[in-house]
């Protein structure tokens, strides 16, 4: 995680990145019930989430974590797909 953060703040230089004033939380437990308890006490604006199609019509579109977590949220949400990420709808 260090290292992730360490990468960001020289990607967008060391004011932004004190502005911005990421923060990181490691928690255990399923993220479809685990994620939205988090966000709500943190009062967070924004949950960034990696995303992955897996099965199913979710699995097409966003993947399936983030289609159960996403109707749970009272905040915006940034959902990144992996570099090299191919579609499967043709």
């Amino acid at each position: 995680m260090n290292t992730l953060m360490g990468d960001l703040k020289l990607k967008i230089g060391a004011e932004s990145f004190n502005y911005v004033a990421p923060r990181t939380h490691l928690i255990q437990g399923t993220p479809d019930r685990e994620l939205p308890k988090l966000a709500d006490s943190l009062e967070a604006d924004l949950v960034v989430m990696g995303t992955v199609a897996r099965t199913g019509v979710a699995g097409l579109l966003i993947g399936n974590t983030a289609e159960a977590v996403l109707p749970q949220l009272r905040c915006s949400v940034l959902a990144i797909k992996p570099n090299g990420f191919v579609s499967p709808v043709k």
